[in-house]
């Protein structure tokens, strides 16, 4: 019995699917969504057939690329991938294996594609490939999301480093100048009847700049999270550049004095600006205190402003002791161990240019660097002018 209805049902099943094959083969095609396609093994690919999918994928009619009434599909796929394609599809027919890859097209309204194909050769009588029978599926959103992700892991990546970077400073740089307050004072508590005016002059002055020091680094880690964490907001209004330079450098001039150097405010005095004039004093402090860091005494730091493309430069110009060309394209990145003692074996962290970078980009403006060793350094920062 069982196989009397087996045998029943396969003759009726086969018959029925013969009947249907053509219908089938239809519906299949025109829902799948992609490209089945025909074609020959020629130069130009010439379709033979291709389904309906191809409008949607291509922006062009099937009719388009059959016979290369309009074009050929070689013509669609993107002019740095065809020798891609080309060897993929040699490799395969070559070895008389399926043939896969990834690649770009063109579609009618230009806009470029990612699509994945997979195919094979058919061979005739004498092993010569004659057809190429293969699919091909748009992986446009799919690649989107791929990059996507591969751009997310690389963040992660930077913000690895960027914390490995805090651990460094925070263990390093800041360890230096509170180790000379407390080993300091720690010893004129110990010896205070022996020492002269003169000397504890001398204690308090180095306790009170290793302080400034300590409290520099804290200003600058405390921007730097803010930053990171999305918390600065751009405030613009409108200012005096004049007025702010000279601000920064009053906050400078202690240090400035100490080392016998003379800054000098070139800006055009009656220069007007619409920005954010916090994130603008943070960059020109760090710009202005970086100068005299790395200048000898009796050396000059000169601010001054230039009308360039109808944008505002501002540029922090000294003749210190400069920045190896090497060094020049380190200066902005957070990954890399990049210091140089100033001329008074000032210590520094580079964190304080990384925030520049940092501030400047975000309210429009551009930071650059020109620098020969020992023939000083020029920090220009590029803004757009407001009336």
């Amino acid at each position: 019995m069982r196989k009397e209805g087996f045998d029943a049902f396969t003759a009726d099943g086969v018959k029925s699917f013969n009947i249907l094959l053509p219908e089938l083969m239809s519906n299949l095609l025109h829902n799948l969504p992609g490209i089945a396609y025909r074609c020959r093994n020629d130069s130009k690919w010439t379709m033979l057939f291709i389904s309906e999918g191809c409008y949607q994928l291509t922006g062009y009619h099937p009719g388009d690329l059959l016979y290369n009434s309009d074009r050929s599909f070689e013509d669609i796929i993107h002019e740095d991938d065809r020798s891609l394609v080309r060897n993929n599809v040699n490799n395969g027919v070559s070895q008389r294996t399926q043939f896969q890859m990834t690649y770009r097209i063109v579609d009618k309204k230009g806009n470029i594609r990612w699509v994945w194909e997979q195919g094979n050769a058919v061979y005739d009588a004498h092993n010569n490939p004659i057809f190429l029978d293969g699919f091909i599926s748009d992986i446009t959103e799919k690649k989107a999301s791929e990059d996507k992700l591969s751009q997310t892991a690389k963040q992660l990546v930077e913000l690895n480093v960027t914390k490995d970077k805090f651990f460094s400073i925070i263990a390093h740089d800041l360890q230096n100048p509170l180790y000379a307050i407390i080993s300091l004072s720690d010893f004129i508590r110990q010896n205070n009847g022996e020492f002269g005016y003169e000397e504890l002059l001398d204690f308090i002055h180095q306790i009170n700049l290793s302080a400034k020091s300590a409290h520099k680094l804290l200003e600058n880690l405390l921007d730097w999270a803010r930053s990171q964490t999305g918390k600065i907001t751009i405030q613009n209004e409108r200012f005096n550049m004049h007025s702010l330079i000279q601000g920064c450098m009053e906050i400078n001039d202690i240090h400035a004095i100490d080392k016998g150097i003379t800054i000098i405010n070139d800006v055009n005095k009656d220069l007007q600006m619409i920005s954010d004039v916090q994130l603008l004093s943070a960059v020109f402090r760090n710009l202005i205190s970086n100068a005299i860091k790395f200048s000898s005494p009796s050396m000059k730091v000169l601010v001054k402003s230039e009308i360039i493309d109808n944008k505002v430069a501002i540029s922090v110009s000294d003749t210190g002791i400069g920045i190896s060309r090497t060094n020049l394209s380190k200066l902005f990145k957070l990954d890399n161990d990049f210091r140089n003692l100033g001329t008074a074996n000032e210590t520094g962290t580079g964190l304080g240019l990384i925030l520049c970078h940092d501030f400047i980009s975000r309210i429009g403006g551009e930071i650059t660097v020109a620098s020969k060793l020992n023939r000083g350094s020029t920090f220009s920062v590029l803004l757009n002018q407001h009336d």
